[in-house]
């Protein structure tokens, strides 16, 4: 089985990820992997499954990765992404919600979400909106959250990668 494995990553979360998912199924017998920067633009239609992963834009996978999602015709997709929260929160709920969305009427390998750093020079910019932009409540819940969040741990990219390994087995 050949698959593909394209990530965008802003601040090297996801990249990260998607490095390891695709070690794991690189190393799975019966899988051929290859693993693409979302901007060197692949073409994943020529493959037998698609893993596409993002970080997290306003409870959605970024605009590369998007962009990626909606114009492709592979039906064999999964989705990853690094998100500025913990995977259980209200906002990774709500991911959770739009990842699986994205995937209705695809052969869906599923989804998977693992905490990533928030870039620091957006924290230092949502510390400066005003209630004009965002209510203050709302602004100091999202600094807050920018401020705790955190790099996943290898257990966790680990999981993700053998997630994504039994959902390829699944499939063969």
């Amino acid at each position: 089985m050949k698959g593909i494995v394209v990530y965008s990553s802003k601040t090297g979360n996801t990249k990260k990820m998607a490095e390891v998912i695709y070690e794991a199924l690189k190393n799975t017998e019966g899988v051929d992997a290859e693993l693409f920067d979302i901007k060197d633009k692949p073409d994943i239609e020529g493959y037998d499954f698609a893993l596409i992963g993002g970080w997290v834009d306003k409870a959605l996978p970024d605009n590369l990765a998007m962009k990626l999602i909606k114009s492709t015709a592979q039906n064999n997709l999964g989705l990853f992404v690094t998100l500025g929260a913990m995977p259980d929160s209200e906002h990774g709920l709500q991911v959770e919600d739009n990842l699986n969305e994205l995937l209705q009427g695809k052969n869906s390998f599923g989804t998977y979400k693992c905490p990533g750093l928030v870039d620091p020079k957006l924290v230092q910019k949502m510390r400066g909106f005003t209630g004009k932009i965002v209510p203050a409540h709302i602004r100091d819940k999202m600094v807050k959250a920018g401020e705790e969040s955190r790099y996943a741990t290898d257990e966790e990219l680990a999981q993700a990668a053998q997630y994504f390994v039994d959902k390829v087995r699944e499939k063969m």
